[in-house]
């Protein structure tokens, strides 16, 4: 078996650890396929039922597991059997599988945990479902231990920190001081590395154990009761109530809690309509749609952003709320489900998008730079031509991006959009190192003003990338225009107009001819006739010729008749080549 990353000297191991530490590389490849399909795919399924048998196995082989967490190791019994990769920043190294398994269980505050021999199958499964809800990202609001408590476990023992216990979250100073000069604290303008996040554990003035002890202060009641006859006097209310709570519990159980929260709100607001109640309730239904979001539950999210559009139709309590919480997204976890999903999913993702309106501007651009599959691309770069066709210029800080398909993803944007407005951000990338960017930047100042987008493409003459080239003077040989027969004819009379491929120097003689009039006439004739009684065929001199017949007026004609009459044997085939075409046409 070959040695983890993050673990020194596995071979070293001993065999439970090796097993155990096998097995959490197993748990972190699963995470990775929850996280890319739906729970309803047969791949989620499948990576499930092997998680849980191999433990059910490792658990009876080996078991009991005595597992301690930090926040970037884990360690059975004092092996440790996973740690992740330490990087210094500007290095190379590449992070490992099973890098994020130790804090998703440090972060939510479990230490430590035993698991027994013959673990019941209902408990494996609430394990691996609360590493799979955590393991998400950090909108979600629910905990492990949390989760693992409610499941009543009884063969997963957890020591978990106490909730009375203060975390601090860096050694360093924070920005505030105490009576005694101690500026020890909860400093949330940095962010800590994971060994500055602990707590002092241990026993608690006046408690048991890791939790304090609420109950050995009360007083006891002097006179005593039989607990047995006590019993047998409530029994019988109890056995009434029983089926009124079983059916309550029943009806409730028969929708969907999602269907209630309208409802719900409506209550709390009934209760309290005041403006704290409802920032409250605002920051909630955001949180509930930017963590459905981030699940890739594309229904889930929808039907609560219906609630939060009800609730604040036109956003004012929750757009900065809203931008927060998709900016904690993980761009790239989305990414890797749009290209592993259907053409259903993108349409949800976009239809989502564009929902949210302004706040959504950067996760969605974000999406896009990360997505690899060109119809995931095409879903995003839809949504910011909806999101950004009031207000283009928002897409400027990813106009400047490092990373040229990012870049040529939101000029093609921006060509959807058109208009003047977008001249400023076309222009920006107008001598964009990358032929890609420039040949989507001519195709995008198709839908800009002709007065505003002929300078831009003028600029573009210069390229010798055929496609741009052709691109470019394809649009700006639409129509007659004396700038851009003035621009050509500098290309072509340029020193090193002759260093250009034979294909670029015939894109612009042909495209001259288009364009031109009597105004180029006298440059084509000191072409035609240059190099004079040593003159010598060449292409040049063709291409002259033959621009000066396309052009059809009386003064290119003369300029091809004077030619006839020249002492040069090259000069005077050239116009006869030129004016016999101009018969036949």
């Amino acid at each position: 078996m070959a040695p983890l990353p993050g673990v020194q000297n596995f071979r070293e191991l001993s065999p439970e650890a090796q097993a155990t530490a096998g097995w959490f590389r197993q748990l972190a490849r699963a995470l990775k396929v929850f996280r890319l399909y739906s729970g309803a795919n047969p791949f989620v399924a499948e990576a499930h039922e092997n998680l849980a048998r191999a433990l059910a196995e490792l658990t009876t082989t080996h078991g009991p597991l005595d597992l301690r967490f930090a926040a970037t190791e884990i360690f059975l019994g004092e092996e440790s059997i996973v740690r992740a990769v330490d990087r210094q920043p500007g290095g190379d190294v590449v992070p490992g599988i099973t890098d994020q398994l130790p804090f998703l269980f440090y972060r939510d505050g479990i230490r430590k945990m035993r698991l027994l021999r013959g673990i019941p199958r209902h408990e494996i499964d609430a394990l691996i479902e609360g590493v799979k809800l955590v393991s998400h990202g950090g909108n979600t609001q629910d905990d492990l231990v949390t989760w693992l408590w409610q499941a009543n476990l009884t063969g997963i023992l957890l020591e978990a920190v106490p909730l009375e216990q203060t975390i601090y979250l860096s050694s360093r100073p924070g920005g505030g001081h105490t009576d005694d000069g101690d500026r020890r604290g909860q400093t949330f303008a940095w962010s800590p590395a994971g060994s500055e996040i602990r707590a002092e554990l241990g026993q608690v003035t006046g408690g048991q154990g890791l939790h304090r002890d609420t109950f050995d202060d009360w007083p006891l009641p002097e006179p005593g009761t039989d607990v047995t006859a006590a019993y047998q006097i409530l029994l019988p209310a109890m056995e009434a109530a029983r089926p009124r709570f079983l059916a309550g519990w029943e009806a409730e159980r028969s929708v969907a809690w999602d269907r209630k929260v309208p409802e719900f709100v409506q209550a709390l607001l009934a209760l309290d309509p005041g403006e704290d109640t409802r920032r409250a309730l605002a920051h909630a239904l955001v949180t509930w749609v930017a963590s459905a979001i981030e699940n890739v539950a594309w229904a889930e999210a929808q039907a609560a952003l219906r609630v939060l559009d009800a609730f604040d139709p036109d956003r004012a309590l929750s757009s900065e709320d809203m931008t927060a919480a998709l900016a904690g997204i993980d761009a790239g976890a989305v990414a890797e489900a749009l290209d592993e999903g259907d053409t259903t999913e993108h349409g949800r993702f976009t239809a989502i998008t564009v929902a949210l309106g302004r706040p959504a501007v950067g996760f969605t651009a974000a999406v896009m730079s990360r997505a690899t599959k060109a119809r995931s691309r095409a879903a995003t770069c839809t949504a910011l031509c909806f999101l950004c066709a009031d207000e283009p210029e928002s897409l400027a800080p990813w106009i400047s991006d490092s990373r040229w398909h990012v870049v040529r993803n939101v000029v093609f944007v921006l060509g959807h959009i058109g208009g003047p407005e977008v001249v400023p951000l076309l222009q920006a990338v107008s001598r964009h190192p990358e032929p890609r960017v420039r040949r989507q930047l001519v195709h995008s100042l198709g839908s800009v003003p002709p007065e505003e987008r002929i300078p831009i493409l003028v600029g573009q003459l210069d390229s010798r990338d055929p496609q741009v080239l052709a691109a470019a003077l394809n649009m700006l040989t639409r129509e007659r225009d004396a700038r851009v027969a003035r621009a050509i004819l500098d290309c072509i009379e340029a020193t090193d107009f002759e260093s250009r491929a034979e294909g670029n120097q015939r894109a612009l003689f042909s495209a001259l001819g288009e364009v031109a009039d009597d105004a180029a006439v006298p440059a084509l004739e000191v072409l035609l006739s240059r190099g004079g009684w040593f003159a010598r065929r060449s292409f040049q001199r063709s291409a002259a010729a033959r621009t000066l017949a396309r052009i059809n007026s009386e003064k290119a004609v003369a300029a091809l008749e004077a030619g006839l009459r020249a002492r040069s044997e090259a000069v005077r085939s050239a116009c006869i080549e030129a004016l016999g075409s101009r018969s036949r046409s």
